[in-house]
């Protein structure tokens, strides 16, 4: 029995060694798009982060789906970040759950599924954003792509990713607060077009990226980054292993593995040091 005990110790060990601190310049480029994703709340951002440039503000107005195109010269990037959660339209959205067949320009995947809420909305600006990076990137050729958003906006910069990816155009994202957004053939596709290009970003016991739950078919996509205390250090944020690693965000008291979300809380309005998606405060990165 003691021998027994001491196994499942080392193995416990094991497992949450594997969560490995951050390094500064991860960190550093966590806080940079999370000031890009929180800037996509507001439909007008007199100043950019970064000193960048509003290229484009999209919005699609039957689905209420909005993303804004930045580009930051000194960089050298174009940034397409995708607003969360902000109205009853958004919300009726999140509410629209069911799995389908994950069906998007450059997704070739016919296993794959989704939410259907965000595919609906993904699609509705799908051809307008892939058409603005595009001019943007024909007038400055050598800049390069970084796709983001936090919330909801995280779950449709993992569509994004998945589709311009999927049409030819390299990339690198950072998802904020994400929910789960598809199947684990969906989580599979990811994880194998972005093999560490795909930070998935959570924050201490942020409850959104805990819904929907497994048990309804979905699944994460791997990297999950999380920050596990306030302020933002490289000591309290770690890279975390496997699609639902268990010592990351989902060990927070009250989750179970998988299931048992209480979705947005404190924690999920704010991301290393930045107001993001605070209905109280949308313009904070602006």
């Amino acid at each position: 029995m003691f021998f027994s005990k001491l196994v499942m110790a080392a193995l416990a060990a094991t497992v949450l060694a594997e969560k490995t601190p951050v390094t500064p310049l991860l960190l550093a480029n966590f806080e940079r798009y999370a000031a890009f994703a929180s800037a996509a709340y507001s439909s007008d951002c007199a100043n950019p982060p970064f000193n960048s440039t509003v290229v484009r503000y999209i919005n699609d107005v039957p689905t209420d789906t909005q993303a804004t195109l930045f580009r930051d010269d000194i960089a050298q990037q174009f940034i397409i970040s995708f607003r969360g959660t902000s109205d009853i339209q958004d919300f009726v959205t999140d509410l629209d759950q069911v799995l389908v067949p994950c069906v998007a320009q450059g997704i070739q995947c016919p296993t794959c599924l989704c939410w259907q809420g965000y595919l609906i909305q993904y699609n509705a600006v799908a051809n307008t954003v892939k058409s603005a990076i595009d001019a943007g990137l024909l007038q400055y050729p050598g800049y390069s792509l970084v796709v983001t958003g936090h919330s909801m906006g995280g779950a449709l910069a993992s569509l994004a990713a998945a589709s311009l990816d999927g049409q030819g155009l390299p990339l690198i994202a950072y998802t904020y607060g994400q929910p789960r957004t598809g199947n684990q053939a969906y989580a599979n596709l990811i994880d194998s077009a972005f093999n560490g290009t795909m930070y998935r970003l959570t924050h201490t016991n942020d409850g959104v990226p805990q819904i929907p739950a497994q048990s309804d078919g979905y699944r994460h996509h791997s990297r999950e980054y999380w920050q596990s205390d306030d302020p933002p250090t490289i000591e309290n944020t770690f890279q975390c292993q496997g699609q639902e690693p268990s010592d990351c965000n989902q060990s927070e008291p009250g989750y179970g593995i998988g299931n048992g979300g209480i979705g947005i809380n404190a924690a999920h309005l704010s991301y290393f040091g930045i107001s993001t998606g605070n209905p109280l405060d949308p313009n904070a990165a602006c």
